[in-house]
């Protein structure tokens, strides 16, 4: 199955096909559908890079917002105002926010000496019961060429790579992670050397 970008090269060039109208609303509600239809039937496509999941938080920093609750179709409506125009602004922001590559600044891998201080919990609920997640293998902490910001992603047992959320800093990134698993900052490795 195409993932999230091939569907919207399509998109792009022919709203009113796929949408019925070139409006961002419609454009919203057909990424949540498409989304939802993965999920639920459990199909697995390529992940994109960057990470669809950002573009929320990468929007509401491009036009200066504090908080991305409202999520980028909110944002960019109220910027815009009108559908079509937002729609196709859309489009403009989508080729801005995926022209940025992660950069791997630091790592640490965790030890069995790592253990969860309880500072930060990490649950999955399944079936309404909530089980506490293993500590990952390794931390990452990693920049988006043309953000400020930094990144924090965990990598399990298994190596699967999870985003944690955005930080301004590296520090604030390494002052979570000595909270959560009392990691000092020697045992950080720094990727950034020239």
């Amino acid at each position: 199955m195409k993932n999230i970008y091939d569907i919207l090269a399509m998109i792009r060039t022919r709203p009113g096909m796929y949408l019925g109208e070139r409006s961002l609303t419609a454009l919203s509600s057909f990424i949540d559908g498409y989304f939802f239809a993965i999920g639920e039937n459990g199909i697995l496509i390529e992940e994109e890079n960057p990470p669809f999941s950002q573009l929320n938080n990468w929007v509401a920093r491009y036009y200066k917002r504090y908080g991305s609750t409202a999520g980028w179709k909110n944002i960019i409506l109220r910027e815009v105002g009108d559908e079509a125009k937002a729609c196709d602004v859309f489009f403009e922001l989508l080729e801005l926010f995926k022209q940025r590559f992660p950069v791997l600044k630091y790592r640490v891998f965790l030890n069995p000496n790592h253990k969860s201080t309880g500072a930060i919990y990490r649950r999955i609920c399944i079936d309404g019961i909530y089980k506490d997640l293993d500590p990952p293998k390794e931390i990452r902490i990693v920049q988006y060429t043309t953000d400020s910001g930094f990144y924090r992603f965990d990598v399990s047992q298994a190596g699967e790579i999870t985003e944690i959320g955005y930080f301004e800093t590296e520090e604030l990134v390494m002052e979570e992670v000595k909270r959560e698993f009392d990691v000092s900052l020697d045992e950080w490795e720094n990727l950034n050397t020239i």
